[in-house]
């Protein structure tokens, strides 16, 4: 579809329609794969892909002709900007994610992607492929995860990663493949499970890559006004037409990609309404988010913050969208703790008493807690984690994939 955005073409039933409809290219290059007869290959084919940050011809040779065409059509045809692609606006928007990286990795967990698991159906997917989940203590499903977000994140606002040929266009590509595999999977079962479409849509349709994207588009820009960072409205509107080129990469629809902040506050608003609400998928998911800050940031000093801050930052949407968003996800405000975790910060890195008043408080702390958790996260990434995309061994277990 070609139509641009329009905010008052937004509502229930525009949205319903969204989610029957999903990536059409990158769907067709996984069914081929498939069907051509080189399932046994797919995670040969994700290994190439990981481990090479340039493709051509050559790159998928030692696949063979057949399979490697295959990709090389698939890489070719995904890889242009949009006509209305601005370079200067693009580059300024990178200037805003150079200057503020710390804050928007923070608020990446503690805003963005717990505004995703409000919604309900959009999180099943996340919950049926399990790799979000931790299990026995074990944070490595998760980490990976979040791990492939924050990466997918710095490569395209990184200087010249969506130029052409820029490493954020080609981790975009790879994204739009791993969703596909996952699509294709989830409704091919091998266990006797099926996917309902009627229910949940399709897996990673339209509408949840369209809140997606607001998540880490408008919603990080009203975390950082949170955080008393004053953008001008040239640098507001760079960083979302940043996000708005990533986003036609992506393979969403154009009228799902709003030019400013106030209309993509509008179509988050929207989808939240359409959207939001409890499910067992999203407290297990924002509760392993937690779980996560917590296991990478050292100590217990800040064990009760991100269910805080969490609780903080969605509470913009929950009024523009008249839903309890914290309660979708599990997270209960209990004044008594929040006070306590309050005065035992301030006396630990403000030093006085003075900065109790909630905004002011998480202005102060998030400072140091950007530093910590920014650090725990580079430490962690370093001390032999990956963030490969192969199919994990959880999915290859569930969907009897055969390893190549």
């Amino acid at each position: 579809m070609n139509q641009t955005f329009d905010s008052s073409n937004i509502n229930e039933s525009m949205l319903a329609q969204c989610r029957l409809r999903t990536d059409a290219i990158a769907d067709r290059t996984i069914e081929k794969i498939i069907e051509s007869g080189f399932e046994r290959q797919i995670n040969q084919v994700f290994l190439t892909i990981v481990q090479n940050h340039r493709f051509d011809r050559q790159t998928f040779m030692p696949l063979g002709e057949e399979l490697g065409s295959i990709l090389f059509e698939y890489f070719e045809t995904t890889c242009h900007l949009p006509d209305w692609a601005d370079s200067e606006m693009v580059l300024k928007g990178e200037e805003v994610f150079a200057e503020f990286g710390p804050e928007i990795f923070m608020l990446l967990n503690v805003s963005s992607l717990p505004l995703c698991y409000t919604c309900a159906h959009g999180a099943q997917v996340l919950y049926d492929t399990g790799r979000l989940l931790t299990h026995k203590e074990n944070v490595d499903p998760l980490a990976r995860r979040l791990m492939e977000t924050a990466q997918m994140v710095v490569n395209v606002m990184s200087p010249r990663g969506l130029a052409k040929g820029g490493q954020g266009i080609v981790t975009i590509q790879k994204v739009r493949l791993i969703h596909a595999s996952i699509r294709y999977y989830l409704k091919n079962r091998t266990d006797g499970q099926t996917w309902d479409v009627g229910t949940y849509g399709e897996p990673i349709n339209q509408e949840d890559l369209a809140g997606t994207l607001m998540s880490f588009g408008p919603v990080i820009l009203s975390g950082l006004k949170q955080l008393n960072v004053e953008l001008t409205s040239e640098r507001t509107n760079a960083y979302m037409h940043s996000w708005k080129v990533v986003g036609y990469l992506m393979g969403i629809e154009e009228q799902l990609l709003p030019s400013t902040f106030e209309e993509g506050f509008d179509l988050a608003t929207q989808i939240l309404k359409h959207q939001a609400s409890p499910s067992e998928a999203g407290e297990a998911l924002a509760s392993s988010c937690i779980q996560f800050v917590n296991h990478i940031v050292p100590g217990d000093t800040f064990d009760e913050l991100p269910g805080f801050l969490m609780h903080n930052f969605l509470q913009e949407y929950a009024e523009s969208s008249g839903v309890d968003l914290a309660k979708c996800i599990g997270l209960n405000h209990d004044a008594g703790v929040a006070e306590s975790m309050i005065l035992k910060l301030t006396k630990l890195f403000v030093g006085t008493l003075n900065f109790l008043e909630k905004d002011h408080f998480v202005n102060q702390i998030s400072k140091p807690f950007n530093k910590v958790l920014l650090e725990g996260i580079i430490k962690f990434y370093n001390d032999g984690q990956s963030t490969h995309f192969p199919i994990p061994p959880s999915l290859r277990k569930n969907w009897g994939i055969v390893e190549n």
